[in-house]
């Protein structure tokens, strides 16, 4: 019953909060937007924002090869949460 209860809070947590492959976190970012000129962090998560239509609760950077997307979770304003993509090189 315990093991039940453990797999039932980690299968809601996964649903919650996607982990990407080959991403990170704004925080440890930092070398690699001003390496490969990415847009700011910021700059992106205003991105986000616009997109949503609310405020972004996470954001990552992700990187497939020489390709970078922000991924970004949005509360919007009318509450619905939404997976938000933001190219990281030109803002789109």
């Amino acid at each position: 019953m315990v093991a039940a209860i453990g797999i039932a809070a980690f299968a809601s947590v996964a649903a919650v909060a996607p982990a990407y492959a080959g991403c990170m976190p704004l925080g440890s970012a930092g070398g690699l937007i001003s390496k490969n000129g990415l847009i700011p962090g910021k700059a992106a998560v205003n991105k986000a924002q616009a997109k949503g239509g609310g405020k972004v609760i996470k954001i990552v950077l992700c990187q497939n090869g020489n390709s970078f997307v922000y991924r970004a979770t949005v509360l919007s304003n009318k509450g619905d949460v939404k997976n938000v993509t933001v190219n990281a090189k030109t803002g789109q």
